[in-house]
């Protein structure tokens, strides 16, 4: 009878959107078809998030960077993925509601988070530019629910495989157009790119404003020994933002190609112990057939180391140097980390870390930037300097609640038009100026909990290889990130604050207690 009940329910639920969609269709007919077709259009989306939710959100942040940008009005540049995830959240709440599922349980990150997002509202109560506030927090609004859609919808790990293994290709992608802008240099020549990408394609990904204010305060040079330098920014409005991608991007990709490397090696051993047990001579040949293609297939598997090196590659050519000292920061912890867990192989280890310095300063441009950080009366290094003591007084005047969220701007420079590239060139600083300490620490502890596995996450993972390896590289993009945002502010990217909130979730998945493949050990420790 129950059944009955709510079969009869969903019916007449069908009916009655069936009618309100004829209802609005028809009024569309009539007085507009725009107002129809965009009917239309998103009754189909609604209904194909609805069924496909999952599965498009494995595929979203792959997707995230090659988003257009929308202009609803004359001075609004609005990213397409803000749409897509504010639209799937809505959709998500619905099925959630309609299902009685719980959205997520109150772990340690999720209260962190909650607490940031209630906190930057109430930082609104200090802003002198309202509008600004509203703007900006909107920014958050629209960004922030990736991180429950992702814990709520992908409960299985292949899942989450399949996400990265989607996000490495685009990577790889994003590396090969790098990569190509950099080369342009020398064969069309820096202006050539420059109009072509500022006139054309800027508008395109970052919208009509963005764009102008882009190409008119361009960072896509960079001068190195008195040389000007095209450096590479992908689909990204700047290196710095490319390279935070690439940051975060490397450790999946490595933990990806260390997937196929493990997988191509199991069949050769399964095959060998066969043979040695003494199996009939038909069966061997088969096996050695079996082994041969298994060598070529191999050869294969191990091209997509590929992958790693030449986003590496393309993150030198973006020449920031707040990835530079990211690197430097994550490539000293994983030797002490491997030289503390597997100390027979400390030789190769100094060995690789000795190749990785020795090939990066072949790059006479890559080791000027560098060492150019530890000059603190370069234009740039001094610059940034004044910036942080201007945006450490600041938080000391407000500590509470900042100057409001999206308000550093103006606050330094009140005559600042809002698409203006003005901050404070930190994000721990600009969270603190404009939400305050309160807001700041949580952003920070949220960042502590991403990274504190690095220390204990073999010993406590009782999950597969493949789960660890991914655990362990997640926590990695996320150090990465951490020590990158010392020099930049990401956390406004439409591209990049998504993508850490995904590595966050996927940590908080991992640590979930109802996630039994992930749960601690007692036969590990």
């Amino acid at each position: 009878m129950f059944l009955n009940l709510k079969s009869q329910l969903v019916f007449n639920t069908s009916r009655l959107l069936i009618f309100l969609v004829a209802i609005v269709g028809i009024i569309g007919i009539v007085y507009s078809w725009p107002i129809f077709l965009g009917v239309v259009i998103l009754g189909l989306s609604a209904i194909g998030a609805w069924i496909f939710l999952p599965q498009i959100l494995i595929v979203l942040p792959a997707l995230l960077p090659f988003m257009p940008a929308l202009n609803p009005s004359a001075d609004i540049d609005l990213a397409a993925g803000r749409l897509v995830i504010a639209f799937l959240a809505v959709i998500g709440s619905l099925y959630i509601i309609y299902k009685r599922r719980a959205w997520f349980s109150l772990s340690t990150p999720t209260i962190f988070i909650m607490f940031f997002l209630v906190w930057s509202l109430f930082s609104g109560l200090a802003a002198d530019d309202l509008g600004r506030f509203i703007r900006k927090y909107l920014v958050f609004l629209t960004i922030f629910p990736i991180y429950f859609l992702v814990l709520a919808f992908l409960k299985k790990f292949k899942d989450w495989q399949k996400l990265f293994k989607y996000w490495s290709w685009s990577a790889f992608i994003i590396s090969i157009i790098g990569l190509g802008q950099f080369l342009f240099q020398f064969v069309g020549g820096q202006q050539a790119f420059f109009k072509f990408w500022g006139n054309f394609v800027a508008p395109i990904l970052y919208g009509t404003n963005a764009g102008e204010a882009v190409a008119s305060n361009p960072s896509w040079f960079v001068n190195i020994s008195g040389i000007t330098v095209l450096r590479a920014i992908g689909t990204f409005p700047d290196p710095h933002m490319l390279a935070f991608f690439l940051g975060m991007s490397i450790p999946l990709q490595v933990a990806y190609s260390l997937d196929h490397f493990s997988l191509s090696s199991l069949p050769r051993v399964k095959a060998r112990g066969k043979l040695q047990q003494g199996s009939r001579i038909s069966t061997a040949k088969h096996l050695d057939s079996r082994l041969r293609g298994n060598d070529n297939k191999s050869v294969i598997i191990k091209a997509i180391w590929i992958l790693p090196i030449l986003s590496f590659l393309v993150l030198l050519l973006t020449f920031s140097r707040g990835s530079y000292v990211a690197v430097a920061g994550v490539l000293v912890w994983l030797t002490v980390y491997f030289w503390r867990r597997h100390p027979e192989k400390k030789q190769r280890l100094v060995i690789g870390f000795l190749s990785i310095i020795i090939l990066s300063s072949l790059l006479p441009p890559v080791r000027d930037r560098f060492f150019s950080i530890l000059d603190v009366y370069e234009g740039s290094n001094k610059g940034r300097l004044e910036i942080w003591d201007e945006a450490l007084g600041i938080t000391m005047q407000n500590p509470v609640f900042g100057v409001g969220l999206g308000n550093y701007a103006n606050t330094v420079r009140p005559e600042a038009k809002y698409r203006e590239p003005i901050y404070a060139h930190n994000t721990y600083l600009d969270l603190s100026s404009e939400i305050g300490l309160p807001g700041v620490i949580a952003w920070m502890l949220i960042i502590i909990w991403g990274i504190w596995p690095l220390f204990c996450v073999e010993t406590h993972c009782n999950a597969s290889l493949q789960g660890c390896k991914y655990n362990l590289a997640t926590s990695l993009g996320i150090l990465w990130f951490s020590l990158h945002a010392f020099f930049e502010t990401p956390i406004y990217s439409p591209q990049i604050l998504p993508l850490i909130l995904v590595l966050i979730a996927f940590r908080a998945y991992c640590c979930s207690s109802s996630n039994k493949s992930f749960q601690i050990s007692s036969s590990i420790r």
